[in-house]
């Protein structure tokens, strides 16, 4: 699953009070669990669909073998995603008085493009295969409140779409620039100007998906070296030549904060002038800052107006990719429509498609941070994800949009560029995706943008500068803690020690927990102090969990007889999947209330009296009659109540206790077809693999014994 968009959080309203009698420095105070009174401030959420379609295969295949069959099947599943992503964002995305079907749907949402995940295929005749699908797309947090849907059986939410009938001829007409979906009648796609002849409708189930944590920009990552590397990319603009503007506008605001041009003036600068560069201190150390800036400049190898000047202006973006670390685009965007570099009403060279993110030349071992500023850029969080360099969001975060823009003001990349050169009495400030996001999106002014961070949820949730060595030293200022992100905190009745800032409890060292911190009325930071709230005892090491994930079953092959891990006697890509459970504590554990879940939702609660012996296992199955399954050496058995839903392209499973306390969680990529089980059984320290000797070894240990 995509790593989720993160929500921009506000400053909130909280009791708390400073230390009283001590005068000087104002220091934080913290929040004791349960006084907390935080305000979530949200733009945007991501959701998921879920629905069943078809495919057809060409008549000649009608008596060929079942596995030629079910490989043209496998050719064909990927293409009717694109055509059920193209349909179901024509219908949620906002439109505006330009668009031709500015009447048809129009929720402020956006799906991505790539993000498709298909859970089973069933034969229904010798031509046509039914698969269920799933797709990612993200809107505003209350989408499920204006969009037209009904309470199911199963309690989940579900809304009709429609859809066209593309033939395998068409849906394979995806050639950048010439796709089948930029043509009438799909494109500015309104079903009512449409030949219902030509159309179907497939039902969608839909539900929101966990947000992310804030985290931190990976800034010891992009200082590593003693240099950031940024490019900033200008599109053409056909309201009012923004393009020029902007880019002058940011030179003019680059040199008046520090940075020396490589030129004497705006007008002498050129794509092969050179970065601008500024030096300055970042954790202890000096670092150079590098900005260069391209944009389309008429009468120039690179005049947006022309075929030479569009590819000179790609290969100039292509090249950022390859070589620098922050990489910036403003300009005119849209969905499945990327970069738009170049005057499109002139040339069709100068455009990056979100089609050719995945094939980009880009390093597999740099951390990069993109910015997509311009409408609708969401989608190109998925495909930079497809990229095999960034595969999985490794590696990348990528800032982008859920609606329009606004092209009027370079004030969005100036903010953005900020954080990467603001510095504060203890050098340059480390800045979370919470603050980045809340910034850009002050910006827009008429505009409901929603921006969002992709690939953020293996990024720091500890402040990157923090000071482990100065956690519980007694201080009188922030001073005495050391650098930027190190502060003096007001702990308990009058007690002052040092802290540093944080996003969540795996951002701080053991017997730390991360902390609302108020500074008056308002809790403005978060901070790692010791679990047992005093700096004169040390806190307690945490219990290990008694239960593990201990083997995980994600992509059951259906060509295979090992593929039935339930033992009920048929192989199902849904119902075979499982999640195994194992108990390496030396007592019963009540299970009841623990919670399995994915990156999309909680698959399934345990009930009550659920108890798992000691040293025993119990299999989670994604589905299945539980009175035909085999005995699995003795393992307790059970059925996920939402399915597990376990993505074959990568996904991640997460054991929760009764209280919502993470006792394990595991993350895959893209699956062998074997299962990823514990290198040593029952060992909670080692990582997982594919299974060494067979497909899967369901409530068993890898040698086949049971536990």
């Amino acid at each position: 699953m995509m790593r989720k968009t993160v929500v921009l959080m506000a400053l909130a309203l909280a009791p708390g009070c400073t230390t009283e009698g001590y005068q000087g420095e104002e220091l934080g105070q913290v929040v004791l669990p349960g006084k907390e009174d935080n305000f979530l401030s949200t733009k945007a959420q991501e959701y998921m669909v879920e629905g069943t379609t078809t495919v057809t295969l060409e008549a000649e295949l009608a008596q060929a073998p079942e596995e030629q069959k079910l490989a043209r099947v496998h050719e064909l599943i990927p293409l009717k995603q694109v055509v059920v992503g193209w349909f179901l964002n024509e219908y949620i995305r906002e439109k505006s008085e330009h668009d031709t079907n500015q009447g048809y749907g129009g929720f402020s949402a956006l799906t991505k493009n790539g993000s498709y995940e298909e859970l089973g295929i069933e034969a229904v005749d010798a031509r046509t295969y039914r698969f269920t699908f799933r797709q990612e797309f993200g809107g505003k947090m209350n989408l499920l409140d204006v969009l037209p849907t009904q309470v199911g059986e199963d309690g989940r939410r579900y809304f009709d779409l429609t859809i066209g009938k593309i033939s395998n001829s068409e849906m394979a007409q995806l050639e950048t620039n010439y796709e089948w979906y930029r043509r009438a009648p799909w494109s500015d796609f309104d079903p009512s100007k449409v030949d219902p002849s030509r159309l179907e409708t497939v039902r969608l189930a839909v539900w929101p998906e966990p947000r992310s944590t804030d985290a931190f920009i990976d800034y010891n990552r992009l200082i590593g070296d003693g240099v950031i590397t940024i490019a900033v990319h200008f599109g053409w603009d056909y309201h009012n030549e923004y393009h020029l503007k902007h880019s002058r506008t940011v030179y003019d605001w680059l040199v008046s904060n520090g940075f020396k041009s490589p030129v004497a003036s705006y007008d002498e600068l050129t794509r092969l002038s050179g970065p601008f560069t500024k030096t300055l201190s970042a954790n202890g150390k000096d670092v150079r800052v590098e900005i260069s800036l391209f944009f389309g400049k008429p009468g120039t190898d690179c005049d947006p107006d022309t075929d030479a000047g569009g590819r000179v202006l790609e290969d100039d973006m292509r090249r950022s990719f390859r070589e620098k670390e922050v990489i910036v685009f403003s300009g005119h965007s849209g969905p499945f429509y990327g970069f738009a570099l170049a005057n499109w009403r002139k040339t069709d060279e100068g455009d990056l498609d979100d089609s050719e993110i995945p094939t980009l030349e880009m390093p597999s071992d740099v951390y990069q941070v993109v910015l997509a500023e311009g409408c609708d850029t969401y989608a190109l969080g998925q495909a930079f994800r497809m990229n095999p360099a960034k595969a999985g969001t490794k590696n990348i975060d990528v800032i982008t949009t859920t609606s329009f823009s606004n092209a009027s003001t370079p004030q969005v990349v100036q903010d953005f560029l900020r954080s990467f050169f603001e510095e504060g009495a203890g050098g340059l400030k480390a800045r979370t995706y919470g603050d980045v996001l809340s910034d850009l999106e002050d910006n827009s002014f008429f505009f409901n943008t929603m921006y969002g961070v992709h690939g953020l949820d293996d990024n720091p949730h500890g402040h990157p500068f923090g000071r482990l060595d100065k956690l519980c030293t007694p201080c009188t200022s922030n001073s005495d803690c050391g650098g930027e992100g190190n502060q003096c905190t007001v702990l308990g009745e009058n007690q002052r020690f040092c802290t540093y800032a944080c996003t969540a409890d795996d951002g701080c060292p053991e017997g730390y927990k991360c902390m609302p911190v108020a500074y008056g009325y308002y809790i403005k930071t978060k901070q790692c102090v010791p679990a047992n709230l005093t700096c004169d005892v040390e806190p307690p090491k945490p219990a290990r969990a008694p239960v593990i994930i201990n083997e995980v079953f994600p992509a059951p092959n259906l060509a295979l007889d090992d593929g039935d891990a339930n033992g009920d006697g048929e192989v199902d890509g849904m119902e075979d999947e499982f999640v195994e459970l194992l108990n390496i504590s030396s007592a019963p554990v009540d299970m009841s209330g623990f919670t399995v879940e994915d990156s999309a939702m909680t698959r399934h609660t345990f009930p009550e009296g659920t108890i798992l012996q000691p040293g025993k296992a119990l299999v989670l199955f994604g589905g299945g009659d539980p009175s035909a399954f085999s005995s699995l050496g003795g393992a307790l058995k059970a059925v996920a109540q939402h399915g597990l839903g376990l993505n074959n392209s990568g996904d991640t499973v997460t054991l929760r206790d009764k209280a919502g306390n993470v006792l394990d969680t595991m993350s895959y990529g893209p699956n062998n077809r074997r299962s990823l089980v514990r290198e040593r059984d029952g060992d909670p320290d080692a990582p997982f693999v594919p299974h060494p000797d067979v497909t899967h070894s369901a409530g068993l240990k890898q040698d086949g014994q049971p536990f």
